[in-house]
């Protein structure tokens, strides 16, 4: 119960007390005696929720402690990835020269050495795929130094297929291979096609 409603109880109370002492007695000696037991009982009784007061609203202390750590700085991490031919200038596109694969015949199998390389902190998975069908040509990669016979596996489409993996910071060899098939049809004497092979690296989760 609150401080506020035991008081006005309280007061309530000692109004009818009052009013029963000068119903019962007209004597001015016993009036005066009475007031002063009222002032008495009102003192008592005022005393008595002062105390209570002071028992219901007194302030508990708790230990408590604190530790700041030092400024802690978070970077993230980043991804990029680069592709150079020969001797040429790192960057987001290398060309392979057109004679690489000139004059090809029914059965050859032609590759080109490029490197990969991760520029950035996160390691990564890489697909590849082409920009446009390159047919009667067939184009496949993988990683390592190109073989004289054809890399196995089906031949790159405008799907993404996967390409294997790289470590942030990490480079790697990998062929691009062209080849014309002995099936090809007769019509693919002469013909020259051009095309776009694309890298997409992907960030592998930790």
């Amino acid at each position: 119960m609150s401080q506020a409603r035991i008081l006005r109880r309280t007061a309530v109370g000692l109004l009818r007390v009052g009013r029963a002492i000068r119903t019962r007695s007209a004597s001015r000696g016993v009036m005066r005696l009475s007031v002063r037991a009222a002032l008495g009982a009102t003192a008592a009784l005022a005393t008595g929720i002062l105390v209570a007061a002071g028992l219901a609203g007194g302030s508990y202390a708790f230990l408590n402690s604190r530790a700041t750590t030092p400024v802690i700085t978070i970077t993230s991490g980043n991804l990029a990835l680069t592709v150079k031919y020969g001797t040429g200038t790192a960057g987001t596109v290398a060309a392979i020269p057109t004679t690489a694969w000139a004059t090809m015949l029914p059965g050859d199998v032609v590759g080109q050495q490029l490197t990969i390389a991760s520029t950035g902190s996160a390691s990564s998975t890489l697909t590849a795929r082409l920009a446009a069908t390159t047919a009667p040509f067939e184009i496949r990669i993988a990683s390592g130094t190109c073989p004289a016979t054809v890399i196995s596996g089906a031949a790159l489409t405008t799907t993404a297929a996967a390409a294997g993996t790289l470590a942030g910071g990490a480079s790697s060899t990998v062929c691009v291979q062209a080849t014309l098939p002995a099936s090809a049809a007769a019509s693919a004497a002469g013909a020259s096609t051009a095309f776009s092979l694309i890298l997409d690296s992907t960030q592998v989760p930790n």
